[in-house]
């Protein structure tokens, strides 16, 4: 997410290459299943859920919950621990901070 980091976006119009990171960020949250996973993420008691977990949450195929994980993924919003057969979610340190400061009015 280079170029989002520097500050928000009432700062300044965007260049090209922060809208495209910007649009990309915005669109892994665009989908209700995936806002529904990072809810269940940030809420879980160790901050953190399997992908088992995940699947028993959300009313979609195990596919759909992979290719769901994997956008959140690529996006930066979670990180991905394996644990023997078993993949643990949680949500990135960075993001919510990354996400305020994109809206915020003051740098």
């Amino acid at each position: 997410m280079s170029g989002l980091d520097h500050g928000p976006i009432a700062a300044a119009p965007l260049e090209p290459a922060e809208a495209e990171a910007l649009a990309r960020l915005l669109h892994a949250l665009a989908d209700r299943t995936r806002v529904a996973i990072v809810s269940a993420i940030v809420h879980a008691p160790d901050g953190e859920m399997n992908a088992r977990d995940i699947l028993a949450m959300v009313d979609v195929s195990q596919p759909t919950v992979s290719h769901h994980l994997r956008k959140l993924l690529e996006a930066g919003l979670l990180r991905r621990e394996q644990r023997g057969p078993y993949s643990f979610f949680r949500l990135a340190p960075e993001a919510f901070a990354r996400l305020r400061a994109i809206f915020s009015e003051a740098p």
